[in-house]
């Protein structure tokens, strides 16, 4: 899948780019990167938020700025470690805050889609299996790199489901119960397949 990594990094310089005049700016006032890390997780409120207004209201336009907002705020998720870098401030602290609030955000997106989509009850439990599927990806790299394996392999990684997530709610909110479906078929393939390629390397060094 490299063209699909190819694609992914070239569409990260894209929002690296067009974000840069925030990081100076940020760098110039000296906002500290954690800051920066918690401010992401407050435009996913944002977006929890709209998508409460959406339900209540019963038009699309709540959901399609929700959408938005979390279009955004993945692509703010890259300012924290620019503007670490750029003050000589990463820290593994600083990572290690980065990954939990990645994944309390990405938890807080499928549970405003739980409770402010119409959804079925077996399409609710299939977001459940979606939130579990994520958790798996994330905790099965965690536990490969603990044992010296590095694992990111699979398309269906955090920023790849936050990116579809965001999109779907801007283009099709209303088909966003088969955008679940997609995503949990994607997501369960890709966690199996990271437990494979866990099981069938070893240790570097």
């Amino acid at each position: 899948m490299s063209w699909y990594r190819e694609t992914r990094d070239k569409v990260y310089s894209g929002f690296r780019f067009l974000l840069s005049p925030i990081v100076r700016g940020l760098v110039r006032i000296e906002m500290p990167p954690s800051a920066i890390t918690i401010a992401g997780l407050l435009f996913t409120g944002l977006a929890v938020i709209l998508m409460y207004r959406g339900n209540l209201s019963g038009t699309s336009g709540w959901m399609r700025a929700a959408g938005g907002i979390i279009l955004f705020a993945a692509a703010w998720d890259t300012v924290d470690g620019e503007v670490a870098r750029a003050r000589g401030k990463s820290s593994p602290k600083g990572a290690f805050l980065d990954s939990i609030l990645d994944r309390v955000s990405e938890f807080m997106v499928l549970l405003g889609i739980l409770m402010f989509f119409n959804l079925s009850k077996l399409d609710s439990i299939l977001v459940l299996g979606l939130l579990f599927a994520s958790y798996t990806i994330s905790y099965t790299r965690a536990r490969a790199e603990g044992v010296g394996i590095d694992c990111k392999v699979g398309i269906f990684d955090r920023a790849t489901r936050i990116f579809i997530l965001g999109v779907a709610l801007i283009a099709i909110p209303e088909y966003m119960n088969w955008v679940i479906r997609i995503l949990l078929a994607g997501t369960a393939f890709t966690a199996i397949r990271r437990f494979i390629y866990v099981l069938t390397r070893r240790k570097k060094g």
